[in-house]
């Protein structure tokens, strides 16, 4: 993983992918031309309606990205180029894709314009893309000039856990179609959501091994990343401790204290266990127990919309209110999830 600053040398700006094929050019890599020239082209996702200076993008399982600060606010909503971006999880809590944790403002960063494409067919990750500007040195006394590189973020919708952050010809390969969750090749889907995954213990080798743990932090996606993708738990507690001492010997105090307070709650609430802490959102299922029911974008009877569930289909309910209402999740043939409202009386929910 890598991340561009303000100065970036001559290597970072090779192409971002060489001999890509068609199907490649049009993932979020071929929209690089159009996000610059402030045009927008990616497809119109279908979300929620929001105000015309914020854009919310529904993800399964009712969490959501919400774009604000449009860099080109004249064009469609969709299409738009964002410098804020923050993660809403289905309980309310939130955290920031963009300014990262830390940062006073996204600099020369912004993010492409989200698509439904985006989101894996399974619905467990979503590739949010995203624009990085600045100045390349060629060397001592050499004159500047400006650049810009293609990155994307593969992140688990469940946990928000951002388990790379990928740069080149990896980010235009694509879900592919037929598989739950597939990112190009095997060895691409590896990079993208196993093999950079951000593990205590492994940052932990990494330390051992002479590197810097700021650096590492940073390569993890921050502090809060890393909690985020390994929770700290009876297996990785004493992992997590000693890197937070390493980080408050380099100065780093402020993620030393994330780190730990996660694991102080840990341990608090593991007294005589040695389970470990994770937290899980539990949802139930139910099968519609009508011969046709009619599905809706909001949970009213004006929005009614023109698709529908037959007897026996299978949803899982993700939220129950208001009062006669179910917000359902319906996964598709080709895998593709369906998020909207139902009529409560017309499900059999399971207990």
């Amino acid at each position: 993983m890598k991340s561009m600053n303000s100065r970036i040398t001559k290597a970072d700006v090779a192409p971002c992918r060489t001999g890509s094929s068609p199907v490649q050019a049009v993932r979020l890599g071929a929209i690089i031309a159009s996000v610059l020239l402030l045009s927008g082209g990616a497809p119109a996702p279908a979300n929620a309606a929001a105000p015309s200076s914020t854009f919310r993008f529904a993800l399964p399982g009712g969490a959501a990205i919400v774009y604000g600060k449009a860099l080109n606010p004249q064009t469609p909503l969709p299409e738009r180029a964002w410098q804020q971006a923050t993660f809403h999880f289905p309980n309310g809590a939130t955290f920031s894709l963009l300014p990262r944790i830390g940062a006073a403002d996204s600099g020369g960063t912004q993010m492409e314009p989200p698509s439904n494409g985006n989101i894996s067919p399974s619905g467990q990750y979503v590739v949010i893309g995203r624009i990085e500007s600045g100045s390349v040195s060629s060397g001592p006394g050499q004159p500047e000039s400006d650049a810009s590189r293609e990155y994307c973020a593969a992140i688990e919708i469940r946990t928000g856990c951002i388990t790379a952050d990928q740069t080149g010809e990896i980010c235009g390969a694509g879900w592919q179609a037929g598989q739950r969750a597939q990112w190009g090749t095997d060895e691409q889907t590896s990079l993208m959501l196993k093999d950079e995954r951000p593990s205590a213990i492994r940052l932990l080798q990494f330390i051992g091994a002479g590197q810097p743990p700021r650096s590492l932090i940073k390569d993890a996606s921050g502090t809060d990343n890393l909690l985020r993708c390994d929770p700290p738990s009876s297996a990785n507690r004493d992992a997590y401790r000693k890197i937070a001492k390493a980080l408050h010997a380099a100065g780093a105090d402020n993620d030393a204290r994330l780190i730990d307070a996660a694991n102080s709650k840990a341990d608090s609430s593991t007294i005589g266990t040695s389970a470990p802490v994770v937290v899980e959102t539990t949802h139930r299922t139910a099968i519609v127990s009508v011969q046709q029911a009619t599905l809706y974008t909001a949970p009213d009877d004006a929005h009614a919309s023109r698709a529908y569930l037959v007897q026996s289909d299978v949803v899982t309910v993700l939220k129950q209110s208001p009062a006669g209402w179910a917000y359902v999740d319906y996964v598709n043939v080709s895998g593709r999830h369906l998020l909207r409202w139902i009529k409560s009386n017309q499900l059999a929910i399971a207990p």
